[in-house]
C-alpha cells in the first residue's frame, strides 16, 4: 500500500512540476516532461504490468490538462509503458545507455502516435513539437534514470509475496 501511495503522490508532484515549473526552462518553447521520463524509466526497471498502471494514471493526469482529446495520453502512455516494460525485461537495467536510448525512442514514438491520432481527428500540430522535446527529455533522462533505478530498488518499493 505504501508503494502505491508513494507512486501516486510522486506522479502528482511531477505533473505539477511539469505544468508549473518546467515551462520556465523552455528552450524555444520546448520543455521536457518529468512525468513522462519517470514513467518510462519506472516501466523499464519494474516491467510492463507495473508500468502499465502508472502510465494509465499519469495519462489521466495529463488528459485533465490536455484539452483537445480526453484519453489520448492515457492510451499512448499505456502503449509506451508496455513497450518500455518489454524492453526492460531483455536488458541489463544497471547500465544506462540502453534505457536512455529506449527512453528517447519511446518518447518519439509517443509523440508520433499522438500526432497521428490528432491528425486523424482533424487537429494539426507541428512535427517539431514531437522531435525537439524528445531530445530535451533524453538529456534529462541521462540524469534521472539512475535515481529512478535506485528508488525502485528500495525495500518499500519491492513487492514481497507472502503465502
Amino acid at each position: 500500500m505504501k508503494k502505491i501511495l508513494v507512486l501516486i503522490l510522486l506522479s502528482i508532484l511531477l505533473f505539477i512540476l511539469d505544468n508549473v515549473f518546467m515551462p520556465f526552462f523552455a528552450v524555444k518553447t520546448f520543455y521536457p516532461s518529468l512525468l513522462l521520463i519517470f514513467m518510462i524509466c519506472y516501466s523499464i526497471v519494474n516491467g510492463k504490468w507495473e508500468g502499465l498502471w502508472l502510465g494509465i494514471f499519469a495519462g489521466i493526469l495529463q488528459d485533465i490538462y490536455f484539452s483537445q482529446g480526453f484519453g489520448i495520453n492515457s492510451f499512448t502512455n499505456m502503449i509506451v509503458c508496455i513497450m518500455a516494460g518489454v524492453i526492460g525485461n531483455s536488458i541489463f537495467k544497471e547500465k544506462r545507455i540502453i534505457p536512455i536510448v529506449s527512453c528517447f525512442l519511446l518518447i518519439l514514438f509517443k509523440g508520433i502516435l499522438i500526432w497521428c491520432i490528432l491528425y486523424l481527428s482533424g487537429v494539426y500540430i507541428n512535427m517539431a513539437n514531437v522531435f525537439f522535446p524528445g531530445i530535451y527529455d533524453m538529456v534529462l533522462c541521462i540524469f534521472i534514470y539512475k535515481p529512478v533505478y535506485n528508488f525502485c530498488n528500495k525495500n518499500y518499493m519491492q513487492v514481497e509475496w507472502k503465502f
